[in-house]
C-alpha cells in the first residue's frame, strides 16, 4: 500500500481521512457531493490528511494506525454488503463495524435539555449518543445533510442527492484521542470569557432596575461574589416583543452601565418560539422598520421571523436583536428553539448559531449565549441551558451523571437551574447540596419560577455554606480557566467522567456515574440525597481511581483502586486532590472579571515517586486575540527528592494585553504533620539564592479552604522571571 491524498472517490462513494482515527464516509447519487461544510461541522471544515490506500478496480482498502476500511463499489448505498471497518475495542480486541450496527457499549447520551424531566421522557428527551464507547469506535451520522452554499452564502438542503454522510471515530481505549478528533472535525469548543466561571444570578420575577442592582450589592455584602446577572422575560412588557418595560427599566443604558461598573455582565431573556415562530405583539414599536425591510406580515401572515430566509434573519438581527448589544447587554438567553428552518436540522442548533455569531459581531469579543443544547455541533455555541427542572433529589442525582457524560459530544458548559425551577420554596438541605454541586460544575447559576433561591432566604447555616462553596469556586478561577483552554485545544471537558483519565483499571472508573473529575486533579463525589437523621451524614458509595487522593477539607489520605463508602456531612461536598497535583488559585474579590490576578497561589501535593508539572494558561479574558497567539503559559514543575521538595515557576511564555508586569507568588507545599522544614531557599531569575521566611498553615486555595493537611507557605515576588524554590526538610 502507498500513501496518497484524501479524499478518495470510487463511484458514488467518497472517503476522507482526518486523522488515524477519523474517516468521513459519503455516498451521493451520481457522485454529487457537497464541497461546502455542513451545518453540523460549522463554518471551518477540517483539513484532510494522507493515508495508505489501495484502489483496484472496484475495491478500496484504506489503512491507518487505528482502522482498516474495506469498500466494494456495487452501485448501491452503504451497507454491510459493501462496507466494513475493522478496529479495536477498549480491551484491544479486534471488532468490525458495518453500516447500521448498533453501538452496544455506548457510554452515554446527551439530551437537548431536562425540561419537564418527569413528564416528557425523562433521560430519553431528544437523546443523541456520545461518541465514546467500550466498542472502541462510533459512527456519527450527519442526518440533516444541509450544507453551506458558498455561491448563495446560505444553507442548502441536499438530502435529495446525498444519501448518507457521517464520520467514523476509532480509538480503542484512547478516549482522549476520540475527543480531539471530534473537535478537529466538528470545530473547537470556544474559549469562554473568564467571568463565565463566576456566580450567575437568575430568577423569573418582575424586577425593577434598582432591584437588580441592589441584588448584586446584597450578594456582595453577604460575602458572595457575582459576575453575571440574568434578567428574565419581564424586562419587556410581556412574554414577547422587544420593547422595554419603561416602568421597570426607564433607562436601560444606565442600568447596564451601573451593572458593568459593579463588575457584573448582563443577559436578557428572549423567546423566539417553542417549535414555532413567535410573532411580535401588534404594539411592538419595531414593526414599521420590519415592514420597511420585509413587507407586511412577512412570515405566515404574522410579524414573525422566517429563520430559513437570509434577509429575514438579517433584519431581525439589525432591528431587534443587535441594538440590545449596543445598549450594553452582554449576551442573549435564548429561551426557546424556533421552528425547524431546514429539513432534519435541529432548530436549536441554527438559533444558537445566529445569536452566538451576532454576539461576536456586535461585541467584537468572544461569543456567548445561554441556550438549550441543539444536538451535534452545539458545543460551538456555549453556554448550554438544561431547562426548567423540578426541584427534587432525583433531578440533582441525574444532573451529576448527565453533566459528566455530556462531554462525550463536546457539551462542556452545562448551566443548570441550581435549586430547581419549580416551587417557591425548596427543601433547605436539597438547596445546599445543589449549590455545592453547582459550584463544582462548569457554570454556576441559580434560577427559579418566582421561587426563593437567595441564600439569605434560608438559615444562617445555609447562607454560610453557600458563601463558602462559592468562594472556593472563585479561588479556583485560574484552574477553571486553564481547563477552558484545555477544552478548546483538546476537546476534554471541564467536568469529566473517571474513564477519561483512568480507563486502564478494573472497571470501576467505567461504572461509577455519580462522581466525576474537575480536570485531571480534582475528584468530586457530590452528595445527592438527604443525610441520615441519626448520623447526620449521607453514606455514599464511591470509587477512588488509581492515585493517591488527599481530602481538600479533611485530613484524609486515600489510596486509589478502592471501592467503598464515604460519610458526607452537610457542611461539605467531598473533594479530593490527586497526589502530585499543583493547583493554582487566586484571592477572592467581588468578581472574577476578565483580568488575570497579580497575586497567584499554587498548592502542591507532592508525589514521593513521580515529578509533577502543571501549565497555567492566561490571556486577556474576553477578546479573540488568543486566536492570534496572544496568550501566556506558565509552567510549574515540582518534585520531592529525599530531604527536600523543589518547586520551579518558569518565566511565562507569551504575552497578552493587560498581562501583569509583576507577580506575587504564594506557594504552599503539603508536608506531613511529623515533618519540619528547616529553611526555604529561593532564586528569582539570575539572582542570588536567598532564604525566605516561611510559615506553617492549614489553609489552602488562597485561604478559602480550612484543610486538615499541613502546608509550608512562602511568598516571593517576580517581574515575570523564573522562580526556583527548595524546601529543605529538617
Amino acid at each position: 500500500m502507498s500513501a496518497r491524498k484524501t479524499p478518495v472517490t470510487i463511484g458514488n462513494a467518497r472517503f476522507t481521512v482526518y486523522s488515524p482515527g477519523c474517516i468521513r464516509l459519503e455516498y451521493a447519487h451520481g457522485g454529487s457531493f457537497s464541497d461546502g461544510p455542513s451545518l453540523l461541522v460549522g463554518p471551518k471544515p477540517a483539513k484532510p490528511v494522507p493515508a495508505e490506500c489501495t484502489l483496484k478496480r472496484k475495491k478500496l482498502h484504506i489503512k491507518t494506525a487505528q482502522v482498516e476500511l474495506f469498500y466494494e463499489d456495487n452501485g448501491e448505498a452503504f451497507s454491510g454488503a459493501n462496507l466494513r471497518i475493522e478496529h479495536r475495542d477498549f480491551q484491544g480486541r479486534k471488532t468490525v463495524w458495518t453500516p447500521g450496527k448498533k453501538d452496544a457499549g455506548n457510554l452515554g447520551t446527551v439530551t437537548r435539555c431536562l425540561d419537564q424531566w418527569k413528564w416528557c421522557g425523562g433521560p430519553q428527551h431528544f437523546p443523541v449518543e456520545g461518541i465514546l464507547s467500550t466498542d472502541g469506535g462510533h459512527y456519527l451520522a450527519d442526518e440533516p445533510r444541509v450544507y453551506w452554499n458558498k455561491e448563495h452564502d446560505w444553507p442548502e438542503c441536499r438530502g435529495h442527492a446525498v444519501v448518507s454522510d457521517g464520520y467514523f471515530f476509532a480509538y480503542g481505549a484512547d478516549y482522549k484521542a476520540a475527543l480531539k478528533d471530534f473537535i478537529t472535525v466538528l470545530g473547537p469548543i470556544p474559549m469562554v470569557p473568564r467571568w463565565t466561571f463566576g456566580f450567575w444570578y437568575s430568577r423569573w420575577y418582575a424586577y425593577r432596575d434598582r432591584e437588580v442592582i441592589d441584588l448584586v450589592k446584597r450578594y456582595r455584602r453577604e460575602g458572595v461574589p457575582m459576575d453575571v446577572m440574568v434578567i428574565d422575560t419581564d424586562w419587556r412588557g410581556g412574554w414577547g416583543g422587544y420593547d422595554w418595560n419603561k416602568k421597570f427599566f426607564p433607562n436601560p443604558e444606565k442600568t447596564f452601565a451601573e451593572l458593568h461598573r459593579l463588575g457584573c455582565r448582563t443577559s436578557l431573556n428572549d423567546h423566539p418560539g417553542y417549535d414555532n415562530y413567535d410573532s411580535l405583539p401588534a404594539s411592538d414599536s419595531h414593526i414599521p422598520a420590519i415592514r420597511k425591510r420585509l413587507g407586511a406580515l412577512p412570515h405566515q401572515g404574522q410579524w414573525s421571523c422566517d429563520w430559513s430566509h437570509k434577509e429575514a434573519v438579517r433584519a431581525w438581527n439589525d432591528i431587534l436583536l443587535g441594538p440590545f448589544h449596543d445598549q450594553g447587554m452582554d449576551f442573549w438567553w435564548i429561551d426557546g428553539w424556533i421552528k425547524p428552518p431546514f429539513v432534519n436540522t435541529d432548530s436549536q442548533l441554527w438559533a444558537n448559531r445566529q445569536y452566538f455569531e451576532l454576539a461576536e459581531k456586535k461585541t467584537r469579543k468572544r461569543g456567548m449565549i445561554l441556550a438549550r443544547w441543539g444536538g451535534i455541533g452545539s458545543h460551538r455555541y456555549p453556554v448550554q441551558f438544561s431547562g426548567d427542572t423540578p426541584s427534587e433529589w432525583h433531578m440533582l442525582q441525574f444532573q451529576v451523571e448527565f453533566t459528566a457524560r455530556s462531554g462525550n459530544l463536546g457539551a462542556a458548559y452545562w448551566s443548570h437551574d441550581i435549586g430547581g425551577f419549580f416551587g417557591k420554596q425548596v427543601d433547605e438541605e436539597l438547596f445546599i447540596r445543589w449549590a455545592q454541586f453547582g459550584a463544582m460544575s462548569p457554570v454556576f447559576r441559580t434560577h427559579s419560577d418566582h421561587g426563593d433561591r437567595e441564600p439569605w432566604k434560608f438559615s444562617d447555616k445555609a447562607k454560610r455554606l453557600f458563601r463558602k462553596q462559592t468562594r472556593i469556586r472563585y479561588a479556583l478561577a485560574p484552574y477553571f480557566y486553564t481547563l477552558a483552554r484545555e477544552a478548546h485545544e483538546s476537546g476534554l471537558p471541564i467536568v469529566r467522567p473517571l474513564y477519561l483519565e483512568y480507563n486502564d483499571n478494573d472497571g470501576g472508573a467505567l461504572l461509577r456515574k455519580h462522581q466525576y473529575l474537575v480536570g485531571r486533579d480534582l475528584f468530586v463525589v457530590p452528595a445527592d440525597g438527604p443525610v441520615d437523621k441519626t448520623s447526620r451524614t449521607l453514606r455514599k458509595r464511591a470509587y477512588f481511581p488509581n492515585a493517591t487522593w488527599y481530602g481538600l477539607e479533611t485530613d484524609e489520605v486515600i489510596l486509589g483502586m478502592r471501592d467503598g463508602t464515604i460519610e458526607i456531612p452537610l457542611e461539605r461536598i467531598p473533594t479530593y486532590v490527586r497526589g502530585g497535583a499543583i493547583i493554582p488559585s487566586q484571592k477572592v474579590g467581588n468578581a472574577i472579571g476578565t483580568r488575570a490576578p497579580e497575586e497567584l497561589h499554587f498548592d502542591y501535593f507532592p508525589d514521593m515517586v513521580q515529578a509533577s508539572e502543571y501549565s497555567l494558561y492566561e490571556d486577556d479574558g474576553e477578546s479573540c486575540d488568543h486566536e492570534k497567539g496572544r496568550f501566556a503559559v506558565t509552567r510549574v514543575r515540582a518534585r520531592a527528592t529525599g530531604r527536600a521538595i523543589e518547586l520551579n515557576v518558569d518565566a511565562p511564555k507569551g504575552a497578552y494585553a493587560g498581562m501583569p508586569k509583576q507577580r506575587r507568588y504564594v506557594i504552599r507545599v503539603r508536608v506531613p504533620d511529623t515533618a519540619s522544614v528547616a529553611r526555604v531557599e529561593a532564586r528569582v531569575g539570575r539572582g542570588a539564592v536567598r532564604v525566605l521566611k516561611h510559615r506553617f498553615t492549614r489553609e489552602c486555595l488562597a485561604g478559602e479552604v480550612k484543610s486538615g493537611h499541613q502546608f509550608c507557605e512562602v511568598q516571593v515576588r517576580s517581574a515575570n522571571e523564573a522562580v526556583a524554590l527548595r524546601f529543605v526538610l529538617a
